[in-house]
């Protein structure tokens, strides 16, 4: 994706013009930039702190010549190198597509042709490689990159030749764990053989949506590439037998490239071109292609300017030509969205502590004030699922053991409607639906609630199958027509993630789930569908302290990866906090979880010093994630914002004392201030001097904004409150 340049790219590399950031790791920075004669290239360069290193310089070379050998049909084109230069970097051809990953994430699964096609042009890449004696040995789903003539391998930063032994580090495993070889998660040699194996884990990917060895920690990966069974039922039963050929333990029963290509369709007489691989792609591959060709000729977004010092005064306003957005991001990622504020009264901040004092005059002056209440209404928030909800221009909210809806404008109440549980209702945004009555009939029922009475209509899906007497039957949201639940089957005591199509009023499929856990919670804490996929958050067990997160395939339900996390101390989530990369949770560390396996994709926490207050409670509070940066407060700390794809910290509140955040509480984040509870009230966080500004005086148990609106709602235990958004 194309990002803005920081202040110390450079602003050329050889005979390039650096325009944007396509993506940055440990090893080096990929960049967009234009030849002299205005070919959009791809350049990556090592890291100036690692150009000393002879190994990593010698692997770059290699990576160079790698991606020569492999050619324009099956990688990207090599425009110009130069190893050797201070700063080693590599110019390629701008591949128009998206890696693999992110199209399946975009489309779902490939379909079998697909899946055949994409297998022989790979293996087909592979085979030229192998021809000049060169494994690839990190072949995985981001590193192919889907266009609309066919698929291209990219990336051989760990590539070597055969029998390359001084660039092999002999006991340990180098490359990507749910993509290894068994040799190479050993740490042993790995040939022609392991690129197979690797292409074959690929491949399952593509047809399923997740490796052959699943997700989680790296050492479980390792240990089930080296020891366990691929997880093939998924995949269609003609592909089996062959990848199963290919994911065997011992090198010596693997195809070769050629016969896998054979196999998959792609012999000496496939056409060249590959012009029918589009054909083949779902719709929202295509889109993301095209998508991707045309940012290519927008104007490059401008370089951000270099951090304003600490002690240097803010400015009043943006200078001319700045956007709001590159300004924001310049302020450390307050980007759009709303805050909320409390309700009762309000104390300023003043002095460094940020908990009273004097200041001057002026400074009193100069203090921004909370804004003045909208309207109030006494509706008691419930202990979880107290999140206020957009119904069009409207708002729907619980309030205590009903379900009401609420004039935005007004804040007056304009229906009730009678559902005790708060698991058993949700909204797309348009209209409320909810499951019949549990003490009514024998079967499941998914309704329309009406924004005029409360009352719920007949049926729109009516699932014999499943018992309508089960209080712990829950409506977990409705997307698109489509209503998942997770309930329990009529006879018997199993249970179900269900998704039944509110048009013809049928049951789609059906996955089996966890029951109820603990006393008192249904099976599931909250879902979502994101993406490609239903992510499920189930509840935890009495003695457990831990939660389950699964995912399923949307379009069959098939589960495609579970993993469990540590949720010791802390109140488990009523809703899910997730992009479309990631899970994001916060308890004794802030993690992140990826939706594409499970695994852990960075964690904020350890080795942190986060105050005296830590080991009484969780160390990091309820996160919110907002357009590329994740929100949540650190102990009593205050406020952190960290990089929602690094987990890199981007500043952190300062000058807080005296306060006891409440972790449960979710912060909200506006155009100007982020807003947080504590023991104090609401604070608004200045989101570009990082400090707290003001006080209002309330006991927030829910925060919600309404940018759209323009409005700050606060839910405390017996009043619900909307205030402009600052």
């Amino acid at each position: 994706m194309i990002s803005p340049l920081l202040h110390d790219d450079p602003h050329t590399v050889g005979p390039f013009r650096i325009l944007a950031r396509l993506g940055a790791g440990g090893m080096g920075t990929v960049y967009l930039a234009h030849s002299a004669g205005g070919r959009t290239v791809a350049v990556k360069t090592l890291h100036t702190r690692l150009a000393a290193d002879t190994t990593l310089r010698t692997r770059f070379r290699l990576e160079a010549d790698a991606a020569r050998v492999i050619g324009a049909r099956h990688g990207a084109v090599v425009v110009d190198a130069d190893p050797q230069a201070p700063t080693p970097w590599l110019a390629t051809e701008y591949v128009l597509g998206p890696p693999l990953d992110a199209a399946v994430e975009a489309g779902g699964p490939l379909a079998e042709p697909a899946v055949r096609m994409l297998g022989a042009s790979l293996a087909a890449g592979l085979e030229q490689l192998h021809r000049s004696e060169v494994v690839h040995r990190d072949l995985k789903p981001s590193n192919v990159l889907v266009t609309a003539q066919g698929p291209r391998i990219i990336d051989f930063g760990i590539a070597r030749a055969f029998g390359d032994e001084h660039l092999t580090n002999v006991g340990n495993a180098v490359g990507t764990p749910a993509f290894m070889s068994p040799e190479q998660a050993a740490g042993l040699e790995h040939a022609a053989a392991g690129d197979v194996f690797a292409l074959a884990g690929v491949l399952v990917f593509a047809a399923t949506g997740v490796g052959p060895f699943g997700g989680g920690a790296p050492t479980d990966l390792l240990y089930r590439v080296r020891y366990g069974e691929p997880d093939l039922s998924g995949v269609p039963e003609p592909l089996r037998p062959l990848l199963v050929r290919c994911l065997a333990k011992d090198p010596a029963h693997r195809p070769s490239t050629t016969e896998l290509r054979t196999a998959l369709g792609g012999g000496e007489d496939a056409p060249a071109d590959r012009g029918g691989f589009a054909d083949l792609l779902p719709d929202a591959v295509l889109r993301e292609i095209a998508r991707r060709s045309d940012e290519v000729w927008r104007e490059p977004p401008h370089r951000l300017p270099p951090p304003v010092p600490a002690e240097a005064p803010r400015p009043e306003a943006a200078p001319a030509g700045i956007s709001r957005r590159r300004l924001l991001s310049v302020a450390g990622g307050a980007l759009l969205g709303g805050g909320l504020l409390g309700g009762g009264g309000w104390a300023l901040f003043a002095g460094s502590g940020g908990t009273g004092g004097g200041g001057t005059k002026k400074d009193a002056v100069d203090r921004p004030k909370p804004p003045t209440q909208l309207w109030s209404n006494a509706l008691w928030c419930p202990a979880s699922g107290g999140e206020v909800m957009q119904v069009g221009r409207n708002l729907v909210m619980r309030a205590g053991i009903v379900l009401c809806g609420i004039n935005a404008e007004s804040g007056k109440s304009t229906w009730q409607a009678s559902i005790e549980e708060t698991w058993r209702s949700a909204t797309d945004g348009t209209r409320v639906y909810a499951l019949r009555g549990y003490r009514e009939k024998a079967s499941l029922a998914v309704c329309e609630v009406s924004q005029t009475t409360g009352y719920l209509g007949k049926p729109l899906a009516e699932l014999s199958a499943f018992a309508g007497k089960e209080q712990f039957n829950q409506l977990l949201c409705v997307v698109d027509g489509i209503a998942y639940l997770v309930a329990r089957a009529a006879s018997g005591k199993s249970w179900y993630l269900v998704a039944a199509d509110l048009k013809s009023g049928k049951e789609r499929w059906r996955s089996p789930v966890e029951g109820p856990q603990a006393q008192g919670f249904p099976p599931a804490l909250c879902g979502a569908v994101i993406g490609s996929r239903v992510v499920l958050c189930g509840s935890p067990s009495t003695d457990s302290h831990f939660i389950l997160l699964s995912s399923h395939d949307k379009k069959h339900g098939r589960k495609q990866w579970e993993m469990s996390e540590t949720f010791a101390g802390a109140t488990p989530p009523s809703r899910l906090v997730a992009d479309d990369h990631n899970v994001y949770l916060g308890a004794e560390n802030l993690t992140a979880r990826r939706l594409s396996d499970g695994g852990l994709e960075w964690m904020v926490g350890n080795g942190r010093d986060v105050g005296d207050s830590a080991g009484e409670e969780r160390r990091y509070g309820a996160p919110l994630v907002q357009d590329g940066v994740v929100y949540c407060t650190e102990a009593d700390r205050g406020l952190i914002a960290v990089d929602a794809l690094s987990g890199t910290l981007n500043w952190q509140e300062k000058g807080l004392s005296g306060r006891k955040n409440s972790r449960d509480v979710t912060p909200a984040v506006g155009e100007r201030y982020a807003y947080c509870a504590d023991d104090k009230g609401l604070r608004a966080v200045d989101l570009r001097a990082r400090k707290a500004v003001w006080t209002y005086e309330a006991t927030p148990l829910v925060l919600t904004a309404d940018p759209k609106g323009g409005r700050l709602y606060v839910r405390q235990e017996k009043r619900t409150l909307a205030l402009p958004l600052a």
